[in-house]
């Protein structure tokens, strides 16, 4: 089944279920994210990714030489491993990993979730590319992915029982946008996308698809 399909299909069980006053909620800070120009602002196509260290589940400082690299490097930033819609396209990652692979094409996950959490995140999905911690979301805010919960939405996802006090190690309170950023063995960016609306992803057989166009 397309990342889509089933993307639409927890969507639409969400929205059945969650009271409207919430989704209201959900959506006013969707739009916040589109008024401030986030995306516009965020590095874009043919910038340099600046370097950048990550942590490992071992809390090993990871560069990006440590990486295995390939022709590209696929960037998945997603939210943390208690976000339903995040689980669903890391999986679908896992499953295209050995094509990306043939493509020349590695893949990361990276969040801002503790260490000990992203090991979760890992093992609940069955993910065997890396899934690293970026602290306090530092490289994220160098590519200016992040934004901050506003208060409605904070006490919303605290009624969830979402303690992102203990998820991030801060209190901070910020989230990146969902986004998949490709990078070539010069760290430049090559493609990028980048959804307000974190209910709705990129089929990765699509970034899939992009790669093998840009090695031709």
């Amino acid at each position: 089944m397309l990342l889509t399909k089933q993307l639409n299909e927890l969507r639409d069980a969400t929205m059945n279920r969650m009271p409207k006053s919430i989704i209201q909620n959900f959506n006013d800070g969707i739009e916040e994210i589109k008024k401030i120009g986030l995306k516009e602002k965020a590095l874009q196509i043919g910038d340099t990714i600046p370097h950048f260290s990550l942590t490992d589940y071992n809390n090993k400082s990871i560069q990006l030489t440590d990486l295995n690299r390939s022709n590209y490097l696929v960037l998945n930033f997603y939210r943390g491993g208690w976000c339903p819609y995040c689980n669903l396209e890391l999986r679908e990652y896992e499953r295209l990993k050995e094509d990306f692979a043939k493509a020349g094409a590695n893949i990361i996950a990276i969040s801002a979730e503790t260490p000990e959490l992203a090991k979760q995140t890992a093992q609940k999905n069955t993910i065997s590319f890396p899934v690293l911690t970026d602290k306090d979301a530092r490289f994220m805010k160098d590519l200016g992915i992040v934004f901050q919960l506003n208060e409605k939405t904070k006490k919303d996802y605290e009624g969830f029982g979402m303690n992102f006090t203990r998820i991030h190690g801060n209190q901070n309170y910020e989230l990146p946008v969902p986004a998949v950023y490709v990078i070539d063995v010069n760290n430049k960016i090559v493609f990028i996308h980048f959804e307000a609306d974190y209910m709705t992803r990129i089929e990765p057989s699509e970034v899939l698809k992009i790669i093998e166009t840009l090695k031709n």
